[in-house]
């Protein structure tokens, strides 16, 4: 049991809904569902029953709440008055952490975007790998992260972001921008990837022999050299999102790079409540979810009938007043 859970039952109860205690304590509604799980498993009791419009409190969970009533109440007043002693204000503090990339390429421009909002608040960024931003949840040493392929750590909640899919893309006047080849064909073509990076690994070990005509340090490097017309390049789609909406470059449909793919998530620690500064900018998170979604619908490959190409995407369709060249335009043969 936890000071925290007696909150949030007293919310619940004093609701008869979870929905609206979860705005009242700026909590989501996975966290909230979890920790009435967790005091219930703790007494080896249920206090509520869920029904179709809410929750009602069983017999026990009526005497649970008076037994805890008073508690909450002299805690509250502690708080009050010694809250009101202090001197001074300290101003609101963020600390976020992300796995490596998406630290780089995703939560610089979100957090930029909320300073503006909140010119005064303090942020730490966290870059690490999942495993280790993981633990800085659980020691409170963060207050949210966004993270790829996580381990399930019980007390953490955990909500979709996204998607970092792996995507192939070459200059508008490449002859295959706009085409489907598979993973086998593509490895013929001229390909630029990012030196040592995960996509290289993954792609050395489907079987093929890949050309990989040039090797960057970066992704931004990557996007330079195909636009110098170096090749076909391979990267993380989010990495390459403005030159696509803007047409300036052109997917090639490879739909085994889908599988190269990652999901994201957000987690934060489902066992205390996010100050309200987190939950805005959980809040932030959501909504970049959803926007993110409509982007990938609005850059999904062409869609082909009898080989045929049927749709192209508004976004995609570009022309140029002076043609690049590029070179190789035939794939080499791929054993």
């Amino acid at each position: 049991m936890t000071l925290y859970q007696l909150k949030i039952f007293e919310a619940v109860a004093k609701h008869l809904n979870i929905t609206q205690a979860s705005l009242e304590l700026h909590a989501s509604q996975p966290a909230v569902s979890q920790q009435l799980k967790l005091l219930e498993e703790n007494y080896g009791a249920t206090f509520l029953v869920r029904h179709s419009h809410g929750v009602k409190l069983t017999d026990k969970g009526r005497a649970f709440l008076g037994a805890i009533t008073p508690v909450l109440a002299e805690l509250d007043g502690i708080e009050r008055q010694f809250k009101e002693n202090k001197n001074g204000k300290t101003p609101p503090h963020l600390a976020i952490g992300g796995s490596r990339s998406i630290s780089v390429r995703i939560l610089p421009n979100l957090l930029n975007a909320f300073r503006e909002k909140h010119p005064s608040i303090e942020v730490t960024l966290a870059a690490n790998e999942s495993s280790a931003i993981l633990n800085h949840l659980l020691k409170a040493e963060l207050d949210l992260a966004v993270i790829t392929s996580p381990s399930r750590v019980e007390g953490l909640i955990y909500e979709p972001f996204g998607r970092m899919d792996v995507v192939a893309f070459c200059l508008p006047t490449n002859p295959v921008a706009g085409k489907t080849l598979t993973l086998k064909e593509l490895a013929g073509y001229p390909l630029v990837v990012k030196s040592g990076g995960r996509i290289e690994n993954m792609l050395a070990s489907r079987g093929y022999t890949m050309n990989f005509a040039f090797r960057c340090e970066m992704s931004q490097s990557v996007k330079a050299a195909v636009r110098a017309g170096l090749g076909i390049g391979i990267v993380y789609q989010n990495a390459i999102a403005t030159p696509l909406a803007n047409g300036s470059l052109k997917l090639v449909n490879v739909p085994e790079l889908k599988e190269m793919g990652m999901k994201s998530v957000i987690a934060y620690d489902g066992r205390k409540p996010l100050s309200s500064i987190a939950a805005e900018f959980l809040a932030l998170l959501h909504k970049e979810t959803k926007q993110s979604e409509k982007f990938d619908k609005l850059i999904s490959p062409i869609s082909t009938l009898n080989g045929k190409e049927r749709k192209e995407s508004k976004l995609q369709r570009v022309s140029l007043k002076t043609p690049r060249k590029y070179p190789s335009l035939h794939p080499r043969s791929v054993a």
